[in-house]
Protein backbone atom coordinates (compact mmCIF):
# COMPACT_ATOMS: atom_id res chain seq x y z
CA UNK A 1 0.00 0.00 0.00
CA UNK A 2 1.53 3.34 -1.05
CA UNK A 3 1.71 6.25 1.35
CA UNK A 4 -1.02 8.13 -0.55
CA UNK A 5 -3.36 5.17 -0.08
CA UNK A 6 -2.54 4.46 3.56
CA UNK A 7 -5.57 4.48 5.88
CA UNK A 8 -4.07 6.17 8.98
CA UNK A 9 -7.09 6.16 11.28
CA UNK A 10 -8.35 2.76 10.17
CA UNK A 11 -4.86 1.32 10.69
CA UNK A 12 -4.83 2.81 14.17
CA UNK A 13 -8.20 1.15 14.75
CA UNK A 14 -6.53 -2.23 14.21
CA UNK A 15 -4.06 -1.52 17.02
CA UNK A 16 -6.84 -0.35 19.34
CA UNK A 17 -8.91 -3.47 18.61
CA UNK A 18 -5.96 -5.74 19.40
CA UNK A 19 -5.35 -3.81 22.63
CA UNK A 20 -9.04 -4.13 23.50
CA UNK A 21 -8.89 -7.91 23.12
CA UNK A 22 -5.86 -8.01 25.41
CA UNK A 23 -7.62 -5.98 28.08
CA UNK A 24 -10.70 -8.15 27.78
CA UNK A 25 -8.53 -11.15 28.59
CA UNK A 26 -7.39 -9.29 31.72
CA UNK A 27 -11.04 -8.75 32.72
CA UNK A 28 -11.14 -5.02 31.97
CA UNK A 29 -14.37 -5.27 30.02
CA UNK A 30 -15.56 -1.68 30.15
CA UNK A 31 -12.13 -0.38 29.08
CA UNK A 32 -12.12 -2.89 26.19
CA UNK A 33 -15.59 -1.65 25.19
CA UNK A 34 -14.36 1.94 25.14
CA UNK A 35 -11.37 0.99 22.99
CA UNK A 36 -13.60 -0.85 20.52
CA UNK A 37 -15.84 2.24 20.44
CA UNK A 38 -12.89 4.51 19.58
CA UNK A 39 -11.63 1.99 17.00
CA UNK A 40 -15.05 1.93 15.36
CA UNK A 41 -15.13 5.73 15.35
CA UNK A 42 -11.71 5.86 13.66
CA UNK A 43 -12.84 3.37 11.00
CA UNK A 44 -16.02 5.36 10.32
CA UNK A 45 -14.03 8.60 10.18
CA UNK A 46 -12.44 7.53 6.90
CA UNK A 47 -15.52 5.83 5.47
CA UNK A 48 -16.11 8.28 2.63
CA UNK A 49 -12.40 8.78 1.93
CA UNK A 50 -11.10 5.30 1.07
CA UNK A 51 -14.06 2.88 0.72
CA UNK A 52 -11.71 -0.12 0.67
CA UNK A 53 -12.36 -3.68 1.82
CA UNK A 54 -9.79 -3.16 4.58
CA UNK A 55 -11.89 -0.31 5.89
CA UNK A 56 -15.19 -2.15 5.43
CA UNK A 57 -13.78 -5.14 7.31
CA UNK A 58 -12.63 -2.97 10.20
CA UNK A 59 -16.04 -1.31 10.52
CA UNK A 60 -17.65 -4.75 10.74
CA UNK A 61 -15.00 -6.15 13.09
CA UNK A 62 -15.02 -3.23 15.54
CA UNK A 63 -18.82 -3.05 15.55
CA UNK A 64 -18.97 -6.78 16.24
CA UNK A 65 -16.28 -6.47 18.92
CA UNK A 66 -18.06 -3.63 20.68
CA UNK A 67 -21.34 -5.52 20.77
CA UNK A 68 -19.72 -8.76 21.97
CA UNK A 69 -17.84 -7.04 24.80
CA UNK A 70 -20.98 -5.27 25.99
CA UNK A 71 -22.92 -8.54 25.92
CA UNK A 72 -20.23 -10.29 27.95
CA UNK A 73 -19.87 -7.45 30.42
CA UNK A 74 -23.58 -6.96 31.08
CA UNK A 75 -25.00 -10.42 30.35
CA UNK A 76 -27.19 -9.36 27.42
CA UNK A 77 -27.01 -12.79 25.71
CA UNK A 78 -26.00 -11.76 22.21
CA UNK A 79 -28.51 -9.02 21.45
CA UNK A 80 -25.97 -6.22 21.25
CA UNK A 81 -23.54 -8.37 19.28
CA UNK A 82 -26.20 -8.90 16.65
CA UNK A 83 -27.43 -5.30 16.85
CA UNK A 84 -24.06 -3.65 16.28
CA UNK A 85 -22.98 -6.14 13.66
CA UNK A 86 -26.17 -5.40 11.71
CA UNK A 87 -25.69 -1.66 12.18
CA UNK A 88 -22.14 -1.88 10.83
CA UNK A 89 -23.33 -4.02 7.92
CA UNK A 90 -26.03 -1.45 7.08
CA UNK A 91 -23.39 1.30 6.97
CA UNK A 92 -21.13 -0.46 4.48
CA UNK A 93 -23.53 -2.61 2.43
CA UNK A 94 -24.50 -0.13 -0.31
CA UNK A 95 -20.93 1.01 -0.85
CA UNK A 96 -19.38 -2.46 -0.70
CA UNK A 97 -21.90 -3.84 -3.20
CA UNK A 98 -22.65 -0.68 -5.16
CA UNK A 99 -22.78 -2.54 -8.46
CA UNK A 100 -25.74 -4.58 -7.20
CA UNK A 101 -27.43 -1.92 -5.04
CA UNK A 102 -26.71 1.12 -7.26
CA UNK A 103 -28.11 4.38 -5.87
CA UNK A 104 -31.77 3.45 -6.21
CA UNK A 105 -32.18 -0.34 -5.89
CA UNK A 106 -33.03 -2.33 -2.74
CA UNK A 107 -33.43 0.79 -0.62
CA UNK A 108 -35.59 -1.15 1.79
CA UNK A 109 -32.82 -3.63 2.54
CA UNK A 110 -30.08 -1.62 4.23
CA UNK A 111 -32.58 0.76 5.88
CA UNK A 112 -34.54 -2.27 7.17
CA UNK A 113 -31.35 -3.78 8.59
CA UNK A 114 -30.61 -0.46 10.34
CA UNK A 115 -34.08 -0.42 11.91
CA UNK A 116 -33.73 -4.05 13.00
CA UNK A 117 -30.39 -3.22 14.63
CA UNK A 118 -32.04 -0.35 16.50
CA UNK A 119 -34.90 -2.58 17.66
CA UNK A 120 -32.46 -5.19 19.02
CA UNK A 121 -30.60 -2.46 20.90
CA UNK A 122 -33.82 -1.21 22.50
CA UNK A 123 -34.83 -4.73 23.51
CA UNK A 124 -31.39 -5.20 25.07
CA UNK A 125 -31.26 -2.04 27.18
CA UNK A 126 -34.88 -1.31 28.08
CA UNK A 127 -35.48 -2.39 31.64
CA UNK A 128 -31.80 -2.36 32.59
CA UNK A 129 -30.43 0.29 34.98
CA UNK A 130 -28.76 3.17 33.16
CA UNK A 131 -25.07 2.63 32.55
CA UNK A 132 -23.32 5.01 30.17
CA UNK A 133 -21.09 2.30 28.70
CA UNK A 134 -24.05 0.05 27.93
CA UNK A 135 -26.53 2.73 26.84
CA UNK A 136 -24.40 5.27 25.02
CA UNK A 137 -21.58 3.44 23.23
CA UNK A 138 -23.89 1.59 20.79
CA UNK A 139 -25.49 4.85 19.67
CA UNK A 140 -22.61 5.76 17.33
CA UNK A 141 -22.99 2.83 14.88
CA UNK A 142 -26.78 2.89 15.21
CA UNK A 143 -27.02 6.60 14.44
CA UNK A 144 -24.67 6.20 11.48
CA UNK A 145 -26.67 3.28 10.12
CA UNK A 146 -30.10 4.90 10.44
CA UNK A 147 -28.96 8.34 9.28
CA UNK A 148 -26.98 7.06 6.31
CA UNK A 149 -29.51 4.56 5.00
CA UNK A 150 -32.42 6.97 5.20
CA UNK A 151 -30.34 9.65 3.47
CA UNK A 152 -29.97 7.13 0.63
CA UNK A 153 -33.77 6.91 0.36
CA UNK A 154 -34.14 10.68 0.26
CA UNK A 155 -31.31 11.06 -2.26
CA UNK A 156 -32.74 8.35 -4.52
CA UNK A 157 -36.10 10.13 -4.58
CA UNK A 158 -34.41 13.38 -5.59
CA UNK A 159 -32.39 11.62 -8.31
CA UNK A 160 -35.39 9.88 -9.82
CA UNK A 161 -37.41 13.10 -9.76
CA UNK A 162 -34.64 14.97 -11.57
CA UNK A 163 -34.11 12.27 -14.20
CA UNK A 164 -37.79 11.55 -14.88
CA UNK A 165 -37.59 13.05 -18.36
CA UNK A 166 -34.05 11.91 -19.14
CA UNK A 167 -30.89 13.92 -19.67
CA UNK A 168 -30.34 16.78 -22.10
CA UNK A 169 -28.04 14.65 -24.25
CA UNK A 170 -29.68 11.79 -26.16
CA UNK A 171 -28.43 8.81 -28.16
CA UNK A 172 -27.77 9.63 -31.80
CA UNK A 173 -27.04 13.32 -31.21
CA UNK A 174 -23.63 15.03 -31.21
CA UNK A 175 -21.92 15.18 -27.84
CA UNK A 176 -21.56 18.79 -26.63
CA UNK A 177 -17.92 19.81 -26.86
CA UNK A 178 -16.07 21.15 -23.84
CA UNK A 179 -12.59 21.82 -22.48
CA UNK A 180 -11.60 21.11 -18.87
CA UNK A 181 -8.34 20.57 -16.93
CA UNK A 182 -7.41 17.08 -15.75
CA UNK A 183 -5.84 16.24 -12.38
CA UNK A 184 -2.41 17.38 -13.62
CA UNK A 185 -3.71 20.74 -14.86
CA UNK A 186 -3.46 19.74 -18.55
CA UNK A 187 -6.41 20.93 -20.65
CA UNK A 188 -8.53 18.25 -22.29
CA UNK A 189 -10.95 19.01 -25.13
CA UNK A 190 -13.54 16.39 -26.05
CA UNK A 191 -13.30 17.18 -29.77
CA UNK A 192 -9.57 16.35 -29.72
CA UNK A 193 -10.58 12.67 -29.57
CA UNK A 194 -12.73 12.97 -32.70
CA UNK A 195 -11.42 10.84 -35.56
CA UNK A 196 -9.09 9.05 -33.15
CA UNK A 197 -10.86 7.29 -30.28
CA UNK A 198 -14.30 6.71 -28.78
CA UNK A 199 -14.68 8.26 -25.34
CA UNK A 200 -16.63 7.03 -22.32
CA UNK A 201 -17.56 10.03 -20.16
CA UNK A 202 -18.38 9.13 -16.57
CA UNK A 203 -19.80 11.88 -14.39
CA UNK A 204 -19.09 11.50 -10.67
CA UNK A 205 -20.65 13.36 -7.77
CA UNK A 206 -17.38 14.35 -6.09
CA UNK A 207 -14.75 13.06 -3.70
CA UNK A 208 -17.25 13.26 -0.82
CA UNK A 209 -19.27 10.41 -2.39
CA UNK A 210 -18.15 6.89 -1.37
CA UNK A 211 -20.24 5.32 -4.14
CA UNK A 212 -18.27 7.27 -6.73
CA UNK A 213 -15.03 5.78 -5.40
CA UNK A 214 -16.48 2.30 -5.88
CA UNK A 215 -17.63 3.24 -9.37
CA UNK A 216 -14.19 4.60 -10.34
CA UNK A 217 -12.56 1.40 -9.12
CA UNK A 218 -15.03 -0.68 -11.13
CA UNK A 219 -13.99 1.09 -14.32
CA UNK A 220 -10.33 0.85 -13.39
CA UNK A 221 -10.66 -2.93 -13.13
CA UNK A 222 -12.10 -2.95 -16.66
CA UNK A 223 -9.71 -0.39 -18.14
CA UNK A 224 -7.81 -2.97 -20.20
CA UNK A 225 -11.06 -4.14 -21.79
CA UNK A 226 -11.86 -0.57 -22.80
CA UNK A 227 -8.33 -0.15 -24.12
CA UNK A 228 -8.77 -3.21 -26.32
CA UNK A 229 -11.76 -1.45 -27.88
CA UNK A 230 -9.80 1.79 -28.27
CA UNK A 231 -12.04 3.60 -25.77
CA UNK A 232 -10.64 6.34 -23.54
CA UNK A 233 -12.37 6.52 -20.16
CA UNK A 234 -12.62 10.13 -18.93
CA UNK A 235 -14.09 11.08 -15.56
CA UNK A 236 -15.79 14.44 -14.96
CA UNK A 237 -16.43 15.74 -11.45
CA UNK A 238 -17.22 18.98 -9.59
CA UNK A 239 -14.03 19.13 -7.50
CA UNK A 240 -11.00 21.25 -8.22
CA UNK A 241 -7.70 19.97 -9.67
CA UNK A 242 -6.07 19.42 -6.29
CA UNK A 243 -8.93 17.34 -4.91
CA UNK A 244 -9.09 15.25 -8.10
CA UNK A 245 -5.35 14.61 -8.01
CA UNK A 246 -5.53 13.41 -4.42
CA UNK A 247 -8.59 11.27 -5.14
CA UNK A 248 -7.20 9.37 -8.14
CA UNK A 249 -3.94 8.70 -6.31
CA UNK A 250 -5.67 7.65 -3.10
CA UNK A 251 -8.17 5.24 -4.63
CA UNK A 252 -5.82 4.09 -7.39
CA UNK A 253 -7.20 4.86 -10.85
CA UNK A 254 -5.21 5.46 -14.00
CA UNK A 255 -7.45 7.55 -16.25
CA UNK A 256 -8.06 11.26 -16.50
CA UNK A 257 -10.35 13.01 -14.02
CA UNK A 258 -11.51 16.39 -15.27
CA UNK A 259 -12.38 19.31 -13.01
CA UNK A 260 -15.81 20.77 -13.79
CA UNK A 261 -15.85 22.97 -10.70
CA UNK A 262 -18.18 25.54 -12.31
CA UNK A 263 -20.39 22.62 -13.44
CA UNK A 264 -20.81 24.10 -16.90
CA UNK A 265 -20.32 20.69 -18.51
CA UNK A 266 -22.66 18.95 -16.06
CA UNK A 267 -25.24 21.56 -17.03
CA UNK A 268 -24.63 20.98 -20.75
CA UNK A 269 -25.31 17.29 -20.36
CA UNK A 270 -28.19 17.77 -17.91
CA UNK A 271 -26.65 15.78 -15.07
CA UNK A 272 -26.86 18.20 -12.17
CA UNK A 273 -29.54 18.54 -9.50
CA UNK A 274 -30.17 20.07 -6.10
CA UNK A 275 -30.50 18.09 -2.89
CA UNK A 276 -30.98 20.19 0.29
CA UNK A 277 -30.22 17.27 2.62
CA UNK A 278 -26.80 16.57 1.11
CA UNK A 279 -26.02 20.27 0.88
CA UNK A 280 -26.71 20.60 4.62
CA UNK A 281 -23.94 18.04 5.20
CA UNK A 282 -21.39 20.49 3.82
CA UNK A 283 -21.43 19.43 0.15
CA UNK A 284 -21.38 22.88 -1.44
CA UNK A 285 -20.94 23.10 -5.20
CA UNK A 286 -21.67 26.00 -7.53
CA UNK A 287 -24.85 24.79 -9.21
CA UNK A 288 -25.85 21.67 -7.28
CA UNK A 289 -24.72 18.04 -7.24
CA UNK A 290 -23.83 16.08 -10.37
CA UNK A 291 -25.86 12.97 -11.11
CA UNK A 292 -23.92 9.74 -11.63
CA UNK A 293 -24.21 9.11 -15.36
CA UNK A 294 -22.21 7.85 -18.34
CA UNK A 295 -22.13 8.70 -22.03
CA UNK A 296 -20.38 6.72 -24.77
CA UNK A 297 -19.18 9.01 -27.57
CA UNK A 298 -18.09 7.36 -30.80
CA UNK A 299 -15.13 8.34 -32.97
CA UNK A 300 -17.34 10.80 -34.90
CA UNK A 301 -18.46 12.58 -31.73
CA UNK A 302 -21.96 11.02 -31.69
CA UNK A 303 -23.57 9.73 -28.48
CA UNK A 304 -24.03 5.95 -28.78
CA UNK A 305 -25.00 5.05 -25.22
CA UNK A 306 -26.50 6.87 -22.23
CA UNK A 307 -26.93 5.21 -18.86
CA UNK A 308 -30.61 4.80 -17.99
CA UNK A 309 -31.90 7.77 -15.96
CA UNK A 310 -34.64 5.63 -14.40
CA UNK A 311 -31.94 3.36 -12.95
CA UNK A 312 -29.38 5.89 -11.77
CA UNK A 313 -26.18 3.99 -11.14
CA UNK A 314 -26.63 1.15 -13.63
CA UNK A 315 -23.43 2.24 -15.35
CA UNK A 316 -21.62 0.63 -12.42
CA UNK A 317 -21.88 -2.51 -14.54
CA UNK A 318 -19.44 -1.92 -17.44
CA UNK A 319 -20.61 -5.08 -19.18
CA UNK A 320 -23.72 -3.12 -20.23
CA UNK A 321 -21.48 -0.86 -22.28
CA UNK A 322 -19.43 -3.55 -24.00
CA UNK A 323 -22.42 -4.59 -26.07
CA UNK A 324 -22.63 -1.05 -27.45
CA UNK A 325 -18.90 -1.03 -28.16
CA UNK A 326 -19.34 -4.04 -30.44
CA UNK A 327 -21.80 -1.98 -32.49
CA UNK A 328 -19.36 0.87 -33.11
CA UNK A 329 -17.93 1.27 -36.61
CA UNK A 330 -14.64 -0.56 -37.08
CA UNK A 331 -12.72 2.71 -37.38
CA UNK A 332 -13.87 3.56 -33.85
CA UNK A 333 -12.03 0.61 -32.38
CA UNK A 334 -8.51 2.01 -32.68
CA UNK A 335 -5.76 0.76 -30.42
CA UNK A 336 -4.47 3.23 -27.86
CA UNK A 337 -1.47 5.27 -28.89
Amino acid sequence: MTLSRLHPFTSLAVLLAVLALGLLGLHHGWVAACLFFVALGFSLLEFKKYTSWFQFSMILATGLGLGAVLDLEFGIHGLLTMSLFLASAAVIARQAFMQQFTYVNLLWLDSGVALLATALYLIAVIGTPFNWVLWLLPLLPLACAVGLTFSYIQDAQQMLKRTKFGYKVQVGRPAPDFELPDQTGAMVRLSDYRGKHPVLLIFVRGDWCPGCHMMLRTYERNRLRFMEKGVHVVGVGPDDIGVNKDMVQRIGVGYRMLSDDAQAVSGQYGVVYSNPIIEQLGVDYAEGIPLPASFLVDVDGIIRYVSRPDRVGEFLDPSLIFGYLDQLPAEGQVAWS
